[in-house]
């Protein structure tokens, strides 16, 4: 170690900078010191200064006295000491721009190889190249590093080469590394097969840290390029150029690919990008060639989701040749199986169809979350819930994952689950909301088609009240003004609730009212209608419905389509159903109907309802039924039509209070000729009137 430095020891402890002061003085440096940071702002003036080592102080964040450094002295290289070895440490000196990173006890070996690192810094006017590995397996599968060794770096079959590899589809000057103005270029040397980076075929190319590179092309040798930068220090891509420290600081590059991992799977909206990130970084954190997600379907089989290769590209296709045994065996039992070599272990004829498709290693994590279901209680029950596997594979042999790898892909893969999880959430809400969107403006539709729901005439005066079970429903309410001043009224209901029944529904009311263009009796109305709605084709589907006339005089022309009978309530309390006419609309196209007639007398009322309203049903599960109707009917006999209508819905509503709607309710009360005088008295006094 030739070149002398001055040196800055910033913050550390009593034992540690006399340790350091000690080594850097005995090797021929100077040192100064200072025991914080704001004591060594003037010292960092002196243009002599050549780097620094910084104590983080307990609880502070080293990046920022690092920016602080940058602010005094720009480009001054500094070196980060820190008492524990944690993710937080490496990231914190990563992204404050640390030279380099020591830890705990401090070493002499340390000491040096960062001083090293920091003062490359120092020659930034001389053209000097970083220090270059290779990283590959040999033919045991186990993980070798080459140093690149300027100026000139050969790689081959022959024996003369500087890295030599002895397959056969590998020519015997393969390809060199050499370096020009500090860069790394690789050459291919006109070998038959060819060199690649990074998938493409080259012949010369820059060389750039993680840069993966293949010789031979198919059945090839696998190298990936790293430089010797601080992240690749700290996160333990090499095991040759780890610091000698008490912790070990292995693992840091899985749980940095992690981190970074998880903080990208909160922030990214696609799924399909999603599962990509995922598949990339199984694969970075392996060594695999390729990729695969495979999600279980509605059958509950697995079907391929996303493929992608070494180089961060998807696999075109839908079906890919790949072990069936392994994700199967792994999707149902939920345990994890990592084969480095096919070829060798307890039964190795298990995978000889995999090994025929030249897969050699294959490692593969289910895809689960911890899922939550209520129990009827403050607790919920959980349970593990599979919903696919993460699967990596190569064609050579693997190298010996360790254990924090292993955790490392289970990690990703139960994070990769929930994220999965609850962006199916989310596209489910999103179609859930443009669903109730839908509904919403198909309900303002169907109750625009219906009429205002109050009619007056000279003679009469008609409340009408529609609440569907869901946003849209099966029942149908209408008034049609007719001939010499008679008034159509109609009420219908279509089997079933919902979208299908309110679609049947808007059919109904355009075959019906083009019926009442024409001057017919209501049974021949409704014989047209039943033949229209039967070569529709509506299967199983059917239409109760009463149609009435009313003339000026009260005369009540009427049929009754297996509807619920309406009740006449006379103005004394007396009750009649109207039953005259036939068989439900839509079954059958020869079905024949009738016509009933009523006359209704000053003060009458005709009441009209679908099987919503008897129906209804209180938390015992008792109907509202008929005899309540008749009774709260007979009551209000003498009241008018508004106040009928407000009592029998209010009467339904507090009877089925606490219990969900289950039908449609629809319902209409006609009053002939009402007046104020006779609508204020009770039953027995009108009665003794008449």
């Amino acid at each position: 170690m030739s070149t002398k430095y001055h040196i800055l020891l910033i913050g550390l402890r009593s034992e540690s900078e006399v340790f350091a002061r000690k080594h850097f003085e005995g090797a021929g440096h100077r040192v100064m010191t200072a025991p914080g940071l704001r004591e060594a702002e003037e010292i960092l003036q002196d243009p002599e200064l050549d780097l620094g080592y910084l104590q983080s102080l307990p609880g502070a964040s080293g990046s920022e006295q690092l920016r602080r450094i940058a602010d005094l002295r720009p480009g001054f290289p500094v070196v980060v000491v820190y008492e524990e070895v944690t993710v937080a440490a490496a990231l914190d000196a990563w992204h404050g721009g640390a030279a380099d990173a020591v830890f705990f006890p401090l070493r002499e070996q340390n000491l040096d190889s960062s001083m090293e690192q920091a003062a490359r810094g120092l020659v930034s006017h001389e053209k000097r190249p970083i220090q270059a590995r290779l990283r590959f397996l040999d033919e045991t599968g186990k993980e070798r590093w080459a140093p690149v060794v300027p100026p000139r770096f050969t790689i081959g079959r022959g024996s003369g080469n500087d890295l030599v590899f002895p397959h056969m589809n590998i020519s015997r000057a393969q390809a060199e590394i050499t370096v020009h103005e500090g860069e790394y270029l690789i050459r291919d040397l006109g070998s038959r097969h060819g060199t690649f980076v990074n998938g493409e075929r080259i012949e010369q190319v820059k060389l750039n840290h993680g840069d993966r590179i293949e010789l031979g092309g198919l059945q090839s040798q696998n190298l990936t390029f790293y430089t010797g930068d601080l992240l690749q220090s700290l996160l333990g891509s090499s095991s040759d150029s780890l610091p000698d420290v008490a912790l070990s600081v292995r693992g840091f590059r899985e749980m940095g690919m992690l981190l970074s991992t998880f903080r990208a799977l909160s922030s990214i909206p696609l799924v399909d990008d999603l599962l990509a990130l995922v598949v990339d970084t199984a694969i970075e954190l392996t060594g695999a060639e390729r990729g695969f997600i495979m999600l279980k379907d509605d059958k509950g089989e697995l079907q391929f989701r996303c493929a992608r290769n070494s180089y961060k590209r998807p696999l075109d296709g839908s079906n890919f040749r790949t072990s069936h045994r392994v994700p199967d065996e792994v999707f149902r039992t939920g345990v994890r199986a990592v084969i480095n070599d096919l070829d060798v272990g307890d039964s190795p004829e298990n995978h000889t169809t995999t090994r025929r498709l030249g897969v050699r290693s294959i490692s593969c994590v289910p895809l689960r979350y911890l899922s939550f279901r209520e129990a009827g209680n403050l607790s919920g029950i959980g349970w593990m819930e599979t919903i696919g596997v993460l699967y990596v594979d190569s064609q050579n042999i693997a190298a010996q994952l360790s254990n924090t790898q292993i955790d490392a892909l289970e990690t990703l893969a139960s994070e990769a689950a929930m994220a999965i999880y609850n962006a199916r959430l989310y596209k489910e809400s999103q179609e859930k909301r443009r669903l109730d969107e839908q509904l919403a403006l198909a309900r303002d539709i169907q109750q625009a088609l219906l009429p205002e729901p109050n009619k007056k005439l000279p003679f009469v005066l008609v409340c009408s009240q529609n609440i569907p079970c869901y946003e849209v429903g099966g029942d149908y309410f209408d008034y049609f003004d007719l001939e010499d001043g008679r008034l159509g009224f109609a009420l219908g209901d279509v089997a079933g609730k919902g979208m299908s029944a309110a679609l049947l529904t808007a059919m109904l009311q355009g075959i019906f009212s083009a019926q009442t263009l024409f001057n017919l009796p209501p049974s021949e109305i409704l014989s047209n209608v039943n033949r229209h709605l039967v070569r529709r084709g509506m299967g199983n589907r059917f239409v109760t419905f009463f149609f009435g006339i009313l003339d000026p005089d009260g005369k009540c022309t009427y049929t009754n389509a297996g509807h619920n009978p309406p009740f006449y309530l006379g103005r004394d309390g007396s009750v009649r159903e109207l039953t005259e006419g036939g068989m439900v609309l839509g079954l059958f196209p020869t079905a024949q109907y009738e016509c009933g007639t009523v006359y209704l007398r000053p003060g009458d009322h005709l009441v009209l309802f679908t099987d919503g309203v008897i129906e209804a049903r209180n938390k015992k599960g008792d109907e509202f039924g008929e005899e309540r109707l008749l009774s709260l009917l007979q009551k209000n006999a003498r009241a008018t039509v508004s106040e009928i209508l407000t009592r029998l819905r209010e009467a339904v509503e507090e009877f089925s209070a606490g219990t969900p709607q289950h039908d449609d309710i629809t319902m209409m009360v006609l009053g002939f000729q009402e007046t104020e005088s006779a609508a204020s008295l009770p039953v027995e006094a009108a009665q003794s009137l008449a």
